[in-house]
């Protein structure tokens, strides 16, 4: 059950009404672990939303802050890896656009090219947030741990040691550690 914490009895900007709200619901996909063992994990099923790839699906926690944005004022970095394709500003948040397709090797069909110049879907907040192209709109998806199979081999190499779960429907889907992977990423290499 998720508490408020109660605030003093005063007006208050939205986004501080906001921080208080989105405090009481931690966005670690390690606190939907938790409160998923206390009433059967193996049974409960969970909301994810998903990515499609060419072979394979990322999953993550539908509570994850996600948001669909225009594709546009995208700043490139000289010298930069291909797979961050730059920058861009979103309410004044600078966010990274990131390329899976370029850092997993994955080809783009025509369709996917098309719609990938169009939206931007922005995951996380603040300074663990990052963009994705879309190749396509993302997948409203539920399962349950009892569900999870051992097919973490199937993914990219890069993405294995960031993978909580696989689940299988019409194609593997991995359950990214997102948080984790960003940080991956941030480093240098």
């Amino acid at each position: 059950m998720t508490t408020l914490r109660r605030a003093p009895n005063r007006l208050m900007l939205p986004s501080a009404a906001l921080a208080l709200l989105n405090a009481s619901e931690p966005e670690d996909s390690s606190a939907a672990d938790s409160s998923l063992s206390e009433s059967g994990p193996a049974l409960q099923r969970s909301a994810y939303f998903g990515l499609s790839y060419q072979r394979f699906g990322l999953l993550f926690d539908d509570r994850v802050n996600k948001e669909l944005v225009d594709f546009e004022n995208l700043r490139r970095l000289p010298n930069a890896p291909d797979w961050l394709q730059g920058f861009t500003n979103i309410r004044g948040a600078i966010i990274p656009v990131f390329d899976f397709h370029q850092l997993f090797g994955l080809e783009l069909d025509q369709t996917s090219k098309n719609l990938s110049r169009n939206y931007l879907l922005v995951i996380g907040k603040g300074s663990e947030a990052f963009a994705l192209p879309l190749q396509e709109f993302p997948h409203k998806l539920s399962f349950a741990l009892a569900e999870a199979q051992p097919d973490q081999d199937l993914a990219p190499a890069r993405l294995r040691p960031f993978i909580r779960y696989c689940f299988r429907q019409n194609r593997p889907w991995f359950w990214l550690d997102h948080n984790a992977f960003l940080q991956d990423l941030k480093s240098p290499a």
